[in-house]
């Protein structure tokens, strides 16, 4: 029995005829091109130079000022070759927000589907866990002053005054973005989610409304039952942490960029081209209320449009 709106079934079996489709194609193109002679060799193009006073522009453009407590998504290889790399990013956002302002990170030790990374049943230790959400996160981690919430799959850190607040009681939540996570705390504290050579589907503040919610979302966002992963704290005790994971089925129909046109007229979302990508800021709180109206008004979700 169907235990999700029929519009993700639908959905669904047209991404994956789009999927074999494509996968033909390209197969289809390989033969092809082996069967030409006198092709010409690829030319790769040169990476553009992105320094930090280009950057800096950019981030005060979209609104990013002292005082702000922003979450970090990158991909920073996807805007060119930046002058300083890594550290150079993390000092220069940390500058501007200054002494009273916050930057959280999220490191996350997977990339690929939650349940199957908590099915392996990892032992999440917050004082060695690395995290698979790029360069510049794997930099955030090293760096001196930050605090890192407990939580075996959606771990953030957090740097700034208050960096307590944000991180300490996430492992007591029983989502991953419920009251106490450092996703509701940025919600709280209107903050701001900024983007560096990553779009809407690298931002999982997306899943906060899902969790505020709760079951008034129309989508079951979360397979069952909970896993119970064991997580070494920053002391060396093992303390249990509790965590559903996001349904595999639910994921891969998901697409952020079908609100995209939503968050750009109503203003929630602002873009800049930066090298060879794009550079965007979200208004976290802003982002919250659209996604709960448009899910209630117009059945519009990151999941489709939903009926059925």
């Amino acid at each position: 029995m169907m235990h999700q709106p029929a519009s993700l079934y639908v959905r669904s079996m047209r991404r994956n005829a789009l999927s074999f489709y494509r996968r033909g194609k390209r197969k289809l193109q390989k033969i092809v091109f082996k069967t030409e002679s006198g092709s010409a060799p690829l030319v790769r193009e040169a990476r553009p130079v992105v320094d930090m006073a280009t950057l800096r522009a950019g981030l005060h453009q979209l609104g990013l000022t002292s005082g702000d407590a922003v979450i970090v998504h990158s991909g920073i290889s996807h805007i060119g070759k930046v002058v300083g790399g890594p550290k150079a990013i993390f000092e220069l956002i940390r500058d501007i927000v200054g002494e009273s302002g916050h930057v959280l990170f999220p490191v996350f030790p997977f990339n690929n589907l939650m349940m199957h990374y908590l099915g392996r049943n990892p032992t999440f230790d917050v004082r060695t866990a690395p995290s698979k959400m790029g360069a510049l996160t794997e930099y955030a981690l090293k760096a001196p002053g930050g605090v890192r919430s407990i939580h075996p799959s959606h771990s953030v850190l957090a740097f700034g005054p208050r960096s307590n607040d944000f991180v300490a009681s996430h492992h007591l939540d029983s989502k991953p973005f419920a009251e106490r996570s450092p996703f509701a705390r940025l919600v709280e504290s209107n903050g701001k989610i900024l983007l560096i050579g990553v779009g809407l589907n690298s931002t999982t503040s997306f899943h906060r409304t899902e969790d505020r919610l709760g079951d008034r979302f129309p989508v079951r966002v979360y397979g069952r039952p909970s896993f119970r992963i064991p997580c070494i704290d920053w002391d060396g005790q093992t303390v249990e942490v509790s965590t559903p994971a996001h349904d595999p089925f639910v994921s891969r129909v998901r697409d952020c960029n079908l609100v995209r046109t939503e968050f750009l007229r109503e203003g929630v979302l602002r873009e800049l081209p930066i090298g060879s990508g794009t550079i965007g800021m979200i208004d976290a709180g802003a982002m919250d209320r659209l996604l709960e109206r448009l899910c209630f008004s117009r059945h519009l979700t990151i999941y489709g449009r939903l009926w059925g």
